[in-house]
């Protein structure tokens, strides 16, 4: 598969959406860039705040979305409408004061084209979000849309899941233009994929003054591992788009810390204060990583008082947890496939990233420590259980987050390490004007072609749930399936931290849309059941069920089971990859 044919395809498919979306993301950028002009004025350069901006446009635009679901819920949508556009072209004209520099513009984009033909390789044939997250995202977006509809709350929250920013977002634009909630959804994963990687240029360059290194660590961020991308297969849009918001945040903190102007200063945490909520509602975890960054600076601010021989000793210690957390989530069954992800797809990238960390060491020892200190606190988050109500035991973070999360730290080190390697080679070879540009060509290449060998820009076949033989077995049941009727679809535990009840159970495939695309109530059960089992017909007759679905997906259930038992399981729907059966001799 050639990711670019694909992924030119895929926009061809999907143009009007992506438009959409590309306009609000530019929309959120072009705003932010007014406000941070506003704020700090000649203090940043062109590309500065672009990369500031591309981290932060997710506040006005939240902000938009809600106002524009809260006015038109309370008054009508006509007015919604109407305010809204006001609101749209009102701070267009007030930020238009000061015209952006053209050549890091035109740089931006032309990193930018590419990058999101390659991310829309991606849904190239999908035709239903991945996994069984987005049938959920789909459910809580459609919940702020029926809200809007009929001017009652009818937002169903279900085990604790309470971060709705991205929900309120998507619902805002799919109301307000009219455009399908499927179809925004599906662009909204390469989009967000192709911006996220600018907004890593800011701190690298600031703390290194290094063009390449700044430039090495989006490229790290972007191609580099295989998180954030393959948060897609997970549909994992929340944590995809508060990860500009974590990134935002940290930015602003470290204007405050790194900056000595007092008008500086509370100017970055004037915006920290508008920011902090609107994080907070687009992912909840996203409070915990701050909290985990304020501890990991106030640790690397006691280690750095100290005396030249502590501070090694501090260093190794820290380095010697890391070491024993990694050796506990390798030995952890719940846990083991944080680290196997990166093992299997980012083994030259890890390497790379290592050896680079020891010039980063080096070079910017202060913050080396913080991030290994950020990752070794990020990791230990995993180890310690949190009763919460209704929800059961948890911890701060769980495993898939964490494993999101880690390509951050990674790529700041990877691009201060490049920076500590382009400055060692600068005084080894003094005499020299061709080691450093090579140094440079060598580095950007090995990631280039580990990116060509190695990453997958499409879907994996373990989260692809759906295909068309299931949208035609959902066209079956929304025309024949009675409106009260139970389907019974496949189950399997959910284990993403280290004390998961076994009963936390999720959809393993395509059935996991039933009930947020027809309305048809599903009730789970485990893969492995045995059909073939006189108890386990009875049991499916007391439970009250009245089909059974049968997706593509190895995880589902045994059909040749469903079809040896003719007399029990009637034969509703037969496609190669989709089937339903109907519960018969139930007494």
């Amino acid at each position: 598969m050639n990711p670019w044919r694909d992924g030119l395809a895929a926009l061809a498919d999907h143009a009007g959406d992506a438009f959409i979306l590309f306009f609000v993301i530019a929309w959120g950028i072009f705003i932010m860039r007014g406000i941070l002009l506003r704020f700090f004025g000649d203090l940043l350069d062109e590309a500065d705040v672009l990369s500031l901006s591309s981290a932060g446009w997710v506040m006005p635009v939240l902000l938009l979305s809600l106002l524009y679901l809260g006015i038109s819920f309370l008054t009508s949508v006509a007015i919604g409408v109407v305010l809204t556009l006001v609101l749209i072209l009102i701070p267009v004209f007030f930020f238009a004061w000061r015209r952006p520099d053209p050549f890091p513009l035109f740089a931006s984009f032309a990193v930018l084209i590419p990058a999101i033909i390659l991310r829309f390789a991606f849904i190239r044939d999908l035709v239903l979000p991945s996994y069984f997250d987005s049938a959920q995202h789909y459910r809580l977006i459609n919940s702020f849309i029926e809200s809007h509809r009929t001017g009652v709350p009818v937002i169903r929250i279900e085990g604790g899941y309470f971060h709705l920013g991205f929900h309120s977002v998507i619902a805002g634009i799919a109301q307000f233009t009219g455009k399908d909630v499927i179809d925004l959804m599906l662009v909204a994963g390469p989009l967000f994929l192709a911006f996220l990687p600018f907004t890593f240029f800011f701190i690298v360059k600031r703390e290194t003054n290094s063009l390449p290194a700044a430039i090495l660590a989006c490229l790290l961020a972007g191609f580099g591992f295989h998180m954030p991308a393959h948060l897609m297969n997970w549909g994992k849009y929340p944590a995809l788009l508060g990860s500009f918001c974590m990134s935002f945040v940290l930015i602003l903190a470290y204007l405050a810390y790194r900056n000595n102007s007092n008008l500086f200063r509370k100017a970055a945490l004037v915006l920290l204060g508008f920011t902090l909520p609107a994080s907070i509602l687009i992912h909840s975890r996203t409070l915990i990583v701050y909290g985990l960054a304020l501890i990991a600076a106030l640790l690397t601010a006691a280690w750095d008082r100290l005396q030249m021989p502590y501070r090694i000793a501090g260093f190794i210690i820290l380095v010697f947890l890391l070491l024993v957390e990694i050796f506990a989530l390798q030995n952890n069954p719940a846990l083991e496939t944080l680290l196997g992800g990166y093992l299997k797809n980012d083994s030259w990238i890890l390497v790379l990233v290592f050896l680079l960390a020891f010039l980063s060491a080096a070079h910017f020892t202060e913050p080396t420590f913080f991030l290994t200190a950020f990752l070794a606190l990020c990791a230990l988050c995993l180890f310690f259980p949190v009763p919460l109500p209704e929800i059961g035991v948890q911890t701060l973070l769980d495993r898939p987050f964490v494993q999101m999360l880690a390509f951050i730290p990674l790529s700041l080190l990877g691009g201060l390490g490049f920076a500590g390697l382009i400055r060692t080679t600068a005084r080894l070879f003094l005499k020299s004007k061709l080691i450093q540009p090579f140094v440079i060509f060598f580095v950007f290449g090995l990631v280039l072609l580990n990116t060509s060998l190695h990453y997958d820009f499409h879907p994996s076949d373990c989260c692809r749930f759906v295909n068309r033989d299931d949208l035609a077995a959902f066209s079956w049941m929304d025309e024949f399936l009675p409106r009260d009727a139970t389907v019974l679809i496949a189950s399997t535990g959910l284990y993403v931290t280290a004390f998961e009840s076994p009963q936390a159970q999720t959809g393993v495939d395509a059935g996991i849309w039933i009930q947020p695309l027809l309305s048809r109530n599903v009730e789970l059960t485990d893969s492995n059941i045995r059909f073939d089992q006189e108890d386990s017909h009875q049991t499916l007759c007391n439970r009250g069920i009245d089909y059974i679905y049968v997706g593509s997906t190895l995880q589902s259930f045994d059909a040749s089971q469903l079809e040896s038992q003719p007399e029990r399981y009637l034969p509703s729907f037969i496609l190669p990859s989709a089937r339903i059966y109907r519960l018969a001799g139930c007494s």
